[in-house]
C-alpha cells in the first residue's frame, strides 16, 4: 500500500475560509491524503503534536515566522495559500509586502490566487519559481459547477438588497481600538503615515456608509435589506440600521452565500464586488466619499459607480425594476480580465489545483531534505513559547496564556474557532453534489498519545463506506 501523506490546513477566519478549506481537505482525502483542519490559534500546539508531512499556512508574516522556523526544524514542509489573496493592493505591492514582511524564503510551496500575483511574485523575487503556483482560491470554487449547488441558502430567503461593509480597522470586532489596528498595519509592513491616513479616511467612510444604509432602507421601505459587516467588524455598531423594520444585520455564513441570494450589492472598496460579478449580481459602489488611500481599484471598476446619494437611490431603483442600463464595454472587458488576473479562473477547479501542488511538493521533497543547521534560529521569545508548550502541555500552557493575555486577545481566539458540526454540515452539502459520489465526515484526531500536547480542536476527515 502506498504511504499515506498527512496534510494540515490552517483555518484563519472560519466565516471567510472554512468552506473553501473543507473542499480542499475533501480533494486531498480523495487523493489518498490524511487531512486535518487546524484552528489558526491552536497550530503552535497541534502541528508539532500531529507532525504532518506538510502544513498549509494562511500567510507568512512576522507574527508566524517563529512557527514556520519551528515546523521546518521538525522536518515539516511548509506551504502557503494566502487567504488574504489580493490583499486590497496591486499585485506588485502585495508581492513586495510578502517578501519584506514574512519569510517566504523558507516556504516549500506558495499558492497565489491569480496570474497578476504570479507575475509580480516572479518580478519581485518573492518566492523561487519552482515553489510558486497560480492556483486560484478554493473558496471561489463555490461560484461554479458543481460546487455552486453546495452553497448554503441564506437564512432570510432571497431577493434582498445586500450591503457589505469593510471597516475592521475603525470598527474592530476583536481589538479594543483603532490604535491597535494601526499597530497591526505597521507590523504587516505598511508605513505608519499611510496607516494613520487610511484609518482616518476609513472612519469617515464608515459613518457615511451607515448613514447611506439607513437612507436606502427608509427610502425603499417595502424592500428587505441585509447588511453584512466584514467578519472582523463589530456587529453591534450597526444597531441603528438593524432597528428598521425592513433591515437585518448578519455576520454568519459566507459572503458568497449572501451574495447568491441578493438582487443587488451595495459596497465601497469591497472585494465582494468581484464575487458578485462571478455570481451575476450587480455591484453598486458608493464613490462620493471614496479616497485614494481606501480605494481598491478593482472593486470600483467592476461596479456601477454612484457619485452621490441621489445617484445611488436611482441605481437601486433601476435595479429593483430590472432596468439598469447596459454595461459599458470597458466594464465588461475589465470584469473578464480581473478574474483572470486576481483569481486565475472561476471554473470550480482551484481546490484541485492546490491539491495537486501540495501532493507534488510532498513527493518531490522526499529526496531533498533541508539540513536543520542551514535554517535560521527562532527568536528568544519564539523558542521560549515552544519550550513552554512542550513542557506544560496544552491545558497548563493555556491557563498560563489566559492569565497574561488581554480580554481582546481571548475574544479574537474564540472568534476564530469552529466545530465538527459546522464542518460536517459543509461536508454534507459537498457530498451531495460531488460527481465522485464519495462521502466524508470530520471528527477529532484519533491518536490518544497527542492528547496532552494538542488542543483537541483540530478535525480530521474520514471516508464513510
Amino acid at each position: 500500500m502506498a504511504e499515506q501523506h498527512h496534510v494540515c490546513l490552517i483555518v484563519d477566519n472560519p466565516l471567510r475560509d472554512l468552506e473553501g478549506l473543507v473542499l480542499l481537505a475533501r480533494q486531498l482525502s480523495i487523493h489518498g491524503a490524511r487531512t486535518t483542519l487546524v484552528p489558526m490559534y491552536e497550530q503552535g500546539n497541534d502541528i508539532p503534536a500531529l507532525r504532518p508531512d506538510l502544513v498549509l499556512l494562511n500567510y507568512t508574516r512576522p507574527n508566524n515566522a517563529d512557527l514556520i522556523k519551528s515546523y521546518k526544524r521538525a522536518g515539516i514542509l511548509v506551504g502557503v495559500l494566502d487567504t488574504e489573496g489580493i490583499g486590497g493592493k496591486n499585485a506588485d505591492q502585495f508581492a513586495s509586502m510578502v517578501k519584506n514582511a514574512g519569510c517566504p524564503d523558507l516556504v516549500d510551496l506558495y499558492c497565489v490566487w491569480g496570474q497578476a500575483q504570479y507575475a509580480a511574485f516572479l518580478r519581485q523575487g518573492t518566492v523561487s519559481p519552482d515553489r510558486l503556483h497560480a492556483t486560484g482560491c478554493p473558496r471561489y470554487d463555490f461560484c461554479a459547477p458543481p460546487w455552486r449547488a453546495a452553497l448554503a441558502s441564506p437564512t432570510v430567503g432571497s431577493d434582498y438588497i445586500l450591503i457589505n461593509t469593510n471597516f475592521p480597522t475603525v470598527n474592530p470586532r476583536f481589538s479594543g481600538s483603532s490604535s491597535a489596528e494601526e499597530e497591526s498595519m505597521v507590523q504587516a509592513g505598511f508605513a505608519r503615515e499611510f496607516a494613520r491616513r487610511f484609518i482616518a479616511d476609513a472612519r469617515r467612510a464608515y459613518h457615511n456608509t451607515l448613514d447611506m444604509a439607513v437612507k436606502l432602507a427608509e427610502h425603499f421601505c417595502k424592500v428587505e435589506f441585509v447588511l453584512r459587516p466584514h467578519p472582523f467588524e463589530n456587529i453591534n455598531s450597526y444597531d441603528a440600521f438593524a432597528a428598521l423594520p425592513n433591515a437585518k444585520v448578519v455576520q454568519s455564513g459566507t459572503s458568497l452565500e449572501w451574495i447568491s441570494g441578493a438582487r443587488l450589492l451595495v459596497h465601497q472598496n469591497c472585494s465582494t464586488a468581484i464575487e458578485a460579478t462571478m455570481l451575476n449580481v450587480e455591484p453598486l459602489s458608493m464613490e462620493w466619499f471614496n479616497t485614494p488611500s481606501l480605494r481598491f481599484d478593482a472593486a470600483t471598476r467592476v461596479s456601477r459607480e454612484a457619485r452621490g446619494e441621489a445617484e445611488m437611490l436611482e441605481l437601486v431603483r433601476q435595479g429593483l425594476d430590472n432596468r439598469l442600463p447596459s454595461l459599458r464595454p470597458e466594464t465588461e472587458a475589465f470584469r473578464r480580465e480581473i478574474i483572470k488576473d486576481l483569481y486565475s479562473a472561476v471554473d470550480g477547479a482551484s481546490s484541485a489545483r492546490v491539491c495537486e501542488a501540495v501532493l507534488a511538493t510532498i513527493a518531490s521533497a522526499r529526496y531533498c531534505k533541508q539540513p536543520v543547521h542551514s535554517l535560521p534560529p527562532l527568536s528568544l521569545r519564539g523558542a521560549a513559547a515552544g519550550a513552554l508548550r512542550r513542557t506544560l502541555g496544552y491545558r497548563a500552557s493555556s491557563v498560563l496564556r489566559r492569565t497574561y493575555s488581554s480580554a481582546e486577545s481571548e475574544r479574537r481566539r474564540a472568534g476564530k474557532s469552529f466545530d465538527a458540526e459546522t464542518v460536517n454540515a459543509i461536508l454534507q452539502r459537498l457530498n451531495a453534489v460531488s460527481p465522485d459520489c464519495r462521502r466524508f465526515v470530520a471528527g477529532p484526531t484519533a491518536n490518544i498519545r497527542l492528547s496532552r500536547l494538542s488542543s483537541g480542536t483540530s478535525l480530521q476527515l474520514a471516508e464513510v463506506n
